[in-house]
């Protein structure tokens, strides 16, 4: 029986062992067949949140010996122009905006190393209310037709702690939800419908069930022996308890839908992170094969944390350069070219598996253009400079029929906006009826045509 732990905050360990144990990190697909008239009704509206930590490569000053490495690109002639980091990206400059200048005020103040937390949510990691994540707030709403309301996925998986998130996504009470890296795993939750497979997921879920019910009879013999203090902490702990019971509850209503065939030739499901590209392209294969077959349409994808590991060396082990990824952030801080060359290395790798997939959604079509089209994927970091909390480089690429004005640099550092405002702005073009996301001051009016 899983001991409750009061005390355990939003990181408790039995809280950890419940949430696995029910299966909360993933639900499950639903087949385009199922659905009426679908060819009269409108492709879904999708989204995809991205993120590496510690920040890119970038500066916009000319004189800069390392200009052409950086992030940021140029604007010539009015159009994008993207330098050797990025240059993968130049293919989809006019599906590209790029921006500077916006931030989560919550959050500047805040450790350096803690900004991932707070990336999606716009709340300072160590407040006392955590906002839930832009997907989550989606995923409430526009992700009851699906069977998995939101996929959450990280390289290093997990939760990580307060502070050294290795996830982006929170609950619509600020919990953090784990995020998967098991490539199987995805794999067989996704479309792998053998009978045994399917049979054991079944029996899993009734353990949980009767494991939950165990939990709430065992608090509520505790909430009556406590005070009015603990009961708040363990009426907390238990929010966490009727999330995992809900999603038991819909992979119950689900179980006997038949998965996607889909094939796994193609993906190298046992890559590690010896072979990044390799598995961060299996990655964003299983995604791209979630949007297409409607199993999801809200996904968060944390590319890099900010906490030293296997991940963190990657740049070093399987990239060639000279340190692991928060050391080539820190020496790129200053004005060195060859700092600023080999994090530029690294962007590089990174836009290339981007590229690659965008490139795969702009080839499946759709009833108003392609899936690239309909789906608005978010890419960038909460660090300007390693740790400093200001002004976030990031950009958004596709989503043509959301309504962006593409193909632009905002600079926005002359507004008082915050970043939640952008992210505001993107619910509503999801179909997401929200008046307010964390502290919001409107939408970006500028941003859309």
């Amino acid at each position: 029986m899983t001991m409750l732990n009061p005390q355990g905050g939003g990181t408790g360990v039995g809280r950890r062992m419940l949430l696995r144990g029910g299966g909360a990190a993933l639900l499950l697909p639903k087949l385009p067949s199922l659905q009426a008239d679908d060819e009269q009704k409108q492709p879904p509206r999708r989204f995809l949140g991205l993120y590496v930590g510690h920040g890119f490569a970038i500066t916009r000053r000319e004189d800069h010996p390392a200009r052409d490495w950086s992030w940021y690109p140029r604007v010539e002639n009015g159009d994008l122009r993207f330098g050797k980091s990025m240059q993968p990206m130049q293919k989809f400059a006019d599906q590209i905006s790029v921006f500077q200048g916006l931030e989560h005020p919550q959050v500047v103040s805040s450790n350096g190393h803690s900004s991932a937390d707070s990336f999606l949510t716009g709340s300072n990691p160590e407040g006392s209310v955590i906002s839930p994540s832009l997907d989550q707030v989606a995923a409430a709403i526009g992700g009851r037709d699906t069977r998995y309301p939101s996929l959450v996925l990280g390289n290093e998986g997990g939760l990580g702690a307060s502070g050294s998130s290795l996830t982006l996504s929170y609950t619509p009470s600020g919990r953090p939800i784990p995020s998967s890296c098991d490539l199987v795993r995805i794999y067989n939750q996704l479309f792998n419908s053998d009978p045994q497979l399917i049979a054991a997921e079944k029996a899993e879920q009734q353990r949980s069930t009767a494991l939950v019910d165990r939990v709430f009879r065992s608090a509520s013999r505790l909430q009556r022996r406590v005070s009015a203090e603990d009961n708040q902490q363990i009426e907390s702990y238990l929010e966490a308890v009727r999330d995992v019971e809900r999603n038991i509850e819909r992979m119950q209503r689900w179980s006997d839908t038949p998965r996607p065939e889909v094939g796994q030739q193609d993906l190298s499901l046992q890559a590690t992170v010896n072979e990044p590209q390799l598995f961060i392209r299996t990655m964003y294969q299983l995604i791209f094969l979630a949007f297409r077959t409607d199993s999801t349409r809200y996904v968060t994808y944390m590319l890099q944390s900010m906490i030293d590991g296997a991940w963190n060396d990657m740049p070093r082990n399987a990239l060639g350069l000279p340190v692991g990824h928060h050391r080539l952030a820190h020496a790129a801080a200053g004005s060195g070219q060859k700092a600023m060359e080999n994090l530029g290395t690294y962007d590089r790798f990174q836009a290339e598996m981007l590229a690659e997939f965008l490139q795969k959604l702009a080839d499946t079509p759709e009833q108003n253009g392609s899936l690239l089209d309909n789906t608005l994927i978010f890419y960038g970091t909460s660090n300007s400079v390693t740790h400093v909390n200001r002004d976030y480089p990031l950009l958004i690429a596709g989503g043509r029929n959301l309504g962006f004005r593409q193909g632009v640099f905002h600079d926005l550092q002359a507004t008082s906006k915050p970043l939640s405002s952008l992210y505001l702005t993107f619910l509503q073009q999801l179909g997401i009826s929200v008046e307010r996301f964390s502290d919001s001051d409107g939408i970006l009016p500028e941003v859309l045509v």
